[in-house]
């Protein structure tokens, strides 16, 4: 705002364009302050009713009256816009994240068959197998989800040391993505897990 240069309107009209007329002075842009936000509506509505009073207007108006109650619904709107769209975006990506956890869980329980087979003839139960392959997912994911948080912290890091924008991470927003990325690998290593926990130890031992 240091390239603007505020006069009074008569000065402006008289001393430096040199415009005058008996009819008033034309303006493009006028701004008003008020009392406090309770009086803006009100002030709003008598601005408006002034305006097609000078203006003669019985149909359409030619002016556009905004105040800031308007400009912060745009602008909430706009980012609600933008934060469903990343929304969509992370669900997409963890579903597809998801869906690559059980394919792996599920090619760990194929080539760990003999494993598998030897701890239930041993007396594991299939709880017990299937709490293993459970955590396993889970680990998996939560490591994932860790270096892929240690990847945005450090975007964002790198957004605050170069730009003028205030950027930072709260440890919550870390706890939570790092829990997601787990829950993820809790409820797609839950078929893999079941799949491993009945197994036939026979069958496992001869497939083997």
């Amino acid at each position: 705002m240091d390239m603007n240069a505020y006069v009074p309107l008569t000065t402006m009209a008289n001393r430096i364009t040199g415009r005058t007329s008996p009819y008033g002075m034309q303006v493009t842009f006028i701004s008003v302050s008020v009392r406090d936000e309770q009086s803006m509506g009100a002030a709003q509505f008598q601005i408006e009713n002034l305006l097609r009073l000078r203006h003669k207007i019985t149909d359409e108006d030619d002016f556009t009256v905004r105040n800031q109650k308007d400009l912060m619904n745009i602008l909430g709107s706009i980012t609600g816009a933008l934060t469903l769209m990343l929304a969509a975006v992370a669900g997409i990506s963890l579903f597809v994240g998801g869906i690559g956890i059980m394919n792996i869980m599920l090619v760990s329980v194929t080539e760990r068959t003999k494993e598998i087979g030897l701890r239930k003839a041993i007396g594991a139960s299939e709880q017990d197998i299937l709490i293993q392959f459970v955590i396993e997912a889970i680990i998996l994911s939560a490591v994932g989800g860790a270096i892929g948080t240690g990847l945005g912290i450090s975007g964002v890091l790198l957004v605050g040391a170069f730009s003028p924008l205030n950027a930072g991470v709260s440890a919550s927003a870390i706890a939570i993505a790092v829990g997601v990325s787990g829950g993820i690998g809790l409820f797609f290593g839950v078929v893999p897990a079941r799949q491993a926990a009945k197994l036939d130890p026979i069958v496992a031992l001869r497939s083997a």
